[in-house]
Parts: C-alpha cells; structure tokens; sequence
C-alpha cells in the first residue's frame, strides 16, 4: 500500500487525504496546531469546488453551514449606511450552486470526513526532508523520523514543507500590496447578526457577530511597502491599523482598532500570492495556499485548493510511471487554471479593497440597487463573468467506484 505524508489540516490536506484513501493510500496527516481550528473569515466554494464537494459528499453539509441570515451593511466613507441586505440571500441569487461559510467550518466538515481513515499527528511539523529515488524519508520537530512514498505540503503560504523542499519563500512570495489582519473582538459592537463593510479607497474594515459569540473583525488596507512589515509583530499590526483609520468618520472604527492590540488569535499578513516555476521535485509536491495561493482578493483561494487536491491525488491514484510523473501530470494539467484564477486578484476593481475613489463609488453603487435586483430576481446581472469563467475553467477527471478516481477519464 502506497504511503503518504501530508503537511497541513486546513482544507488542501485534508481533501487530498480523503481522496488518497479512497484510492487505497495510507495517508498521515501532521498539523503544528494543537487542534483544528475554528472561527476564521467567510470563505467561498466556487464553480468546479461545488462539485469536488459533492464527490466527496459532503456539498449538503458545506450548504447547510452557509452564511444565509446575517445582514450586510454596506457604509459610505463618512460612515452612513448605504445600502442593507442578506448576504447569504445575495450570494444564492447569484449562484445557486456557490456557497459562503465560515472557513472553520469547512475545516470542521473536512475534517469529520477524514478522522477516522486519516491518521492525524497535532502539535507536531516537518523539520527535515531527505528524499531519495525509492522513497522519502522525513524528521519531525517531535518523535523518530519515518519514510514514505510521497510528501505533499498543504501547509499555508509560509509553507514549511515549501521551505525545505524549494528554499526560501522569498523566492515565491509576490506582495499586492495590502496588509490584512483578522481577529476576534471580545466586547459586543454593533447589532447581532448584522457585518459592516467601511471602506475608502485603499482601506476596508469588516465586522460583524452573529447572536453569540465574539465580533470578528477583518481589516485590510495598502502599505507603502510590504516587504519591510513584520508580520510576526502584533505591536506594528496594531500601529499600521492606528494610522489607516485614526481618522476615520465611522464611530465604531475607533473601537474595532483599540480591540487589536488585545486580540489573543490575531491573524496578521500581507497579501500577498504565491507564484512557484514548479510545484514539485521529485516525490514532493505542494498544493493549495503553498503552491499557489491566490490572496483573498481572487476570492477563489478555498476553491483551487479543494481542486488542486483533487487533481494531484487523481494523478497520484494511478501513476503508471511513479510519483514524480504524477506531480508533473498534476502541475501540466491544473496550471493553467490556477494561474486564471490568480488573475482575478489583480483586477483593478475590487469589491473588497476598491484601490481608488473612482473605483470605490462603483462598488458602492452595484451595492445600492443590489436589494432591487434581488427583488426582481436579477441579481444574475451583478454576477462577475470573469469570477464565473475562471472557477469552471477545468474539467476535472471522472470518479470510479472501484478506485475512487479514474485520472484517465476527462
């Protein structure tokens, strides 16, 4: 039996474990986390994911956890609402088929899928990497070392599994920009189940609680020059989010930007993608956020993760010519999807970070006659044709019931 090892157990690791095992793999699964993690931003399974999710069988429970009931409120610079909606209720009227939800919740659904076939190892990472012809052997920050056939590191976009195997991320990371922070906010602020989007050109703030729980907060704004940014340092966070919104003209601003500081999960990066001349060497490969993360401007990270795993494990579930030609065949035939998708985050016109005034009333005013749309039932119209395009710009290989996967069959 075929043995692999995957790094990471956010959404890339555990899909390409499922489908590893369902081709007949022994599949190990190490995590630097203690546990899953939950809570997390909305994320979005799109276009072609939708249906990776239904193979797997887990769409109904993925549509189920979808954001349906909190109301949007869309606020203009100085702080006035602008417009008001479901925006669960938009995204359905858009696309039946797409669905938005929490992104612990998809590592939560992941991962109750895979537990009791997957062998998980938590609290624990890769520290080295030997790889030889037959075989590949791996170190652990904990515990003796073990060998496997192939290694896959899902593990985020400062990958360690990409370090060792490729070298430097700073060889990879392409910076767009901004920076984003994400924390939980422990106080009450604003109205239960409803999420404020305050933006300018050049800076957004979101926040929002459902009816218990904490507020999550999500910020994200341009720097002059991202490169120089600690990321590690939650005290420069907090500077940088003083200085974007120390004036800003909506009163709740002041009060989201003074939890950060406090903010024991906090979540603070560039945006930034990830662009690799290669995603494999050998019998290592990477996928998801590691190999070609798109930033959360594409809006399309979650999907080609859920597809990327998809494809490479479908190379790998029949190889004729061993694992290294299956990571080619993975990389050849999923490339040029990735890379249409990674385009969409250098669109000028964002509907979460609009970059300048021109582009920012834009955005506001697809927001204002949204609700009229929704009434008419032409919220098709908003609909983004390049989004549309690029998430269903793959076919993806047939499912076997004998072996899970059929690579062959497109």
């Amino acid at each position: 039996m075929p043995t692999a090892l995957v790094s990471g157990a956010s959404i890339a690791g555990p899909a390409v474990a499922y489908w590893l095992h369902q081709a007949g793999w022994e599949v190990t699964l190490v995590e630097r986390a203690t546990r899953i993690r939950g809570g997390g931003y909305p994320i979005d399974v799109r276009g072609s994911a939708a249906e990776v999710a239904r193979r797997m069988g887990i769409y109904d429970a993925i549509s189920a956890a979808r954001t349906r009931h909190q109301t949007a409120r869309i606020l203009a610079p100085i702080g006035r609402p602008i417009a008001s909606f479901a925006l669960g209720d938009l995204i359905a009227g858009v696309s039946t088929e797409d669905v938005e939800l929490p992104r612990g919740e998809l590592t939560r659904i992941l991962y109750d899928l895979t537990r009791n076939d997957i062998e998980y190892v938590f609290d624990n990472s890769v520290a080295a990497i030997d790889e030889h012809p037959d075989r590949v052997d791996v170190s652990f920050v904990t515990g003796p070392p073990r060998t496997f056939d192939v290694v896959i590191g899902a593990d985020g976009i400062h990958s360690t599994t990409r370090r060792l195997a490729f070298g430097p991320e700073e060889r990879f990371i392409r910076h767009l920009g901004p920076c984003a922070a994400i924390y939980d906010i422990d106080e009450p602020i604003g109205e239960a189940g409803v999420g404020y989007m305050y933006s300018r050109p050049g800076n957004t703030m979101m926040v929002g609680r459902g009816e218990t729980g904490p507020a999550r907060a999500f910020l994200a704004f341009e720097v002059q020059d991202p490169g120089s940014v600690d990321v590690r340092d939650p005290a420069a966070a907090a500077r940088l989010a003083e200085q974007v919104y120390g004036d800003a003209r909506w009163p709740l601003a002041a009060r989201v930007v003074r939890a950060l500081p406090e903010a024991g999960d906090l979540y603070f990066d560039t945006v930034s993608q990830v662009r690799m001349p290669s995603w494999s060497t050998g019998r290592v490969a990477v996928v998801g956020d590691a190999a070609f993360a798109p930033s959360f401007l594409s809006g399309q990270g979650t999907s080609i993760a859920l597809i990327g795993a998809y494809m490479l494990a479908a190379e790998l579930a029949t190889a004729p010519d061993g694992p290294a030609g299956a990571l080619r065949a993975y990389e050849n035939r999923l490339r040029p999807f990735v890379e249409r998708n990674q385009a969409l985050a250098l669109r000028p016109h964002s509907s979460v970070l609009p970059r300048t005034a021109r582009a920012l009333r834009r955005r506001n005013l697809k927001f204002r006659v949204a609700p009229w749309l929704q009434r008419l039932g032409l919220l098709k119209l908003l609909a983004s044709a390049p989004v549309r395009d690029a998430s269903n710009d793959i076919e993806l290989p047939a499912v076997s019931s004998r072996s899970g996967l059929r690579p062959g069959a497109r």
